[in-house]
């Protein structure tokens, strides 16, 4: 229960590094106020992600780059072509991407370009891949270890980037988000040797006898990701998602990937890089882990390699904050689906949304005697919520609800214990069919004040 309510308060609070308590932070925090909007959605569909760059506010306009990674041949957890494709089409964009320098089917033009067809990312859009003509420096504000981002000429080619990162494990840098995939993944092939070996050589033969400096490459990728971010006139021209799926220990730059030990968490954005990897590393630190659906290997990824400190390095140099709050996207878009096929209440959790017609609080009796799991730590939409539904949903773990109508007593009621209220209007009783009384259901509980007490007359009832 513990676990679970750390990761409630931390998809829907302001959270600060002494959450994670598994990681030793070496550089403080910013002030409180200073606080970046990370979005989040669990569901994870080509049309979530479209919703979720609209909430940025930031259209991607003029000659527009989407940095993905194409994923290394062999492997499966890249982002699929059928998921993205719908925001690239959306925003007019190129799909680019740099050569490797480790070898494997991406390390020449020719290889890469044979594993981009394989993978099916020519079939939805146009690819680039940017060092394929050479590469161009750029500068860096941080010169501790790294003195310039060299990256690939056609970077010169977009007005706009769209950072699209698959948010998952790394067998180097701990974990791969939006700062791994701007430093890394926008540096062409000499370009990654110079970060891997924190400025020794940009020979990609030689980088592999200069990996001993862990914290020298983990800062080294943060300079470089700042450089990106200011040639895109300092951040105004630039956005970042984070797709949490297929949540691996491994990068997409393994050909044979561990399979995920956990299951997705879902879709992110911000335009602060810096707050969008803390949010997604916060998820994993805070993950309700149970049987089967751990956590543990993540955060142990994560922690063998410091990976926190890129986080840490970024925040350091002003490229971002570490201070965040998660808004969830999820329930105007839930309360929509629910009025428009008269839906009674819609559970989401983990990504996965179920239907349900019954009326009253049925759907959530039987959820909680047979499914508990899927109400714990749920996002739900509820036509109208009373007391009795109210009571239910904070006895089985829900996180936040989104209704038309609400009650009073309901509404202090989810507060009072944690969960996030949202309501499109707040009557003092929820009313009976033909609006002559209060709900009769509710009219049960009268005088009732805890939890427990009204689930167990409400477990009574059922059973009538």
């Amino acid at each position: 229960m513990r676990n679970i309510l750390l990761f409630a308060v931390a998809v829907l609070t302001l959270l600060s590094c002494t959450n994670q308590k598994k990681v030793n932070a070496s550089v403080g925090r910013p002030a409180p106020s200073d606080t970046s909007v990370v979005f989040m959605t669990q569901e994870i569909s080509p049309a979530a992600l479209v919703r979720i760059y609209e909430a940025l506010g930031r259209p991607a306009t003029g000659r527009v780059a989407v940095k993905i990674s194409t994923g290394e041949s062999g492997g499966h957890n890249y982002l699929q072509p059928r998921l993205i494709a719908q925001l690239v089409n959306t925003v007019d964009g190129t799909l680019v991407e740099c050569n490797t320098a480790y070898g494997g089917s991406r390390a020449g033009t020719e290889k890469h370009w044979q594993t981009i067809k394989e993978h099916g990312f020519l079939d939805i859009a146009k690819v680039d891949i940017m060092d394929e003509d050479g590469d161009f420096t750029i500068p860096v504000e941080d010169t501790t270890w790294i003195y310039y981002d060299r990256v690939g000429s056609h970077l010169q080619n977009y007005d706009f980037m769209i950072n699209l990162s698959h948010f998952k494990g790394h067998a180097m840098g701990g974990y791969g988000g939006a700062l791994k995939n701007q430093s890394i993944g926008v540096a062409s092939s000499a370009g990654k040797a110079y970060i891997h070996s924190a400025g020794k050589t940009e020979d990609v033969v030689k980088c592999w006898l200069h990996t001993g400096n862990q914290d020298g490459f983990l800062e080294s990728m943060a300079a470089a990701a700042q450089a990106v971010h200011n040639y895109f006139g300092n951040g105004e021209r630039i956005l970042y998602i984070n797709v949490a799926n297929n949540l691996s220990v491994d990068c997409d730059c393994d050909a044979h990937p561990a399979d995920p030990e956990m299951k997705d968490i879902g879709i992110l954005a911000s335009l602060d890089p810096v707050a969008l990897d803390q949010a997604c590393v916060d998820l994993v630190f805070n993950y309700p882990s149970v049987e089967g659906d751990n956590a543990d290997a993540l955060i142990k990824r994560i922690n063998s390699k410091h990976g926190v400190h890129t986080i840490e390095h970024a925040a350091h140099l002003g490229l971002g904050t570490r201070n965040y709050k998660l808004v969830n996207i999820d329930g105007e878009q839930m309360l929509s689906t629910l009025n428009e096929n008269g839906l009674s209440l819609l559970v989401r959790n983990k990504g996965v949304t179920t239907q349900h017609t019954n009326h009253g609080v049925q759907d959530l009796l039987q959820l909680i005697q047979e499914q508990p799991e899927r109400l714990k730590g749920a996002i739900v939409a509820d036509k109208m919520i009373g007391k009795a539904a109210a009571a239910l949903m904070v006895a089985g773990g829900v996180k936040e609800v989104n209704t038309n109508l609400i009650c009073t007593p309901a509404k202090k009621m989810l507060e009072e214990n944690g969960v996030r209220v949202n309501a499109k209007e707040e009557v003092e009783m929820i009313l009976n069919r033909d609006k002559s009384g209060q709900c009769p259901i509710d009219s049960q509980l009268e005088g009732i004040e805890t939890v427990e007490q009204c689930v167990e007359i409400l477990k009574g009832l059922g059973k009538k």
